[in-house]
């Protein structure tokens, strides 16, 4: 009797435990999601004030090796400039992606933003970012 109560409270200890590492690990994930969010959100504000030479700093090292920062520059200048100023961006969503085709394997998340600008209709912007030693750097950037 006394051998099977023992078995009991060792099984709940276990349980116990396994829902608190859980329960954690889900809290250390909607951490690490709204850390991205914040980093995509901080990298989107550096284009709006048209801080390029700032905006690719904060990419990945990884994408910063594949062009200089004055082929950035032009290319920002070319692709986002043009829309004017952001008059409102709100998030849509995001979520975590383990596999971006053509990238080194790490903790990705694709932000999903709904964005109003001078001069485009409401379009979509979403940005992919990596987890670094250094903090959450952009990988990729599309405006739909």
């Amino acid at each position: 009797m006394r051998s099977g109560i023992v078995a009991a409270i060792c099984g709940m200890s276990i349980l116990l435990t396994a829902c608190a590492s859980h329960s954690v690990s889900r809290a250390e994930k909607r951490a690490n999601e709204n850390d991205a969010r914040d980093a995509a959100l901080h990298w989107l504000q550096l284009l709006d004030d048209g801080d390029y030479e700032e905006a690719f700093e904060w990419e990945a090292q990884d994408f910063r090796m594949s062009r200089t920062q004055s082929q950035f520059v032009r290319l920002m200048q070319a692709r986002r400039a043009p829309f004017g100023r952001a008059l409102s961006r709100s998030i849509i969503g995001s979520r975590p992606i383990e596999k971006f085709v053509g990238a080194p394997e790490g903790h990705y998340v694709s932000v999903i933003f709904k964005t109003a600008f001078e001069h485009k209709n409401p379009t979509a912007e979403r940005v992919i970012v990596i987890k670094q030693a250094t903090g959450w750097r952009v990988i990729d950037y599309k405006i739909y």
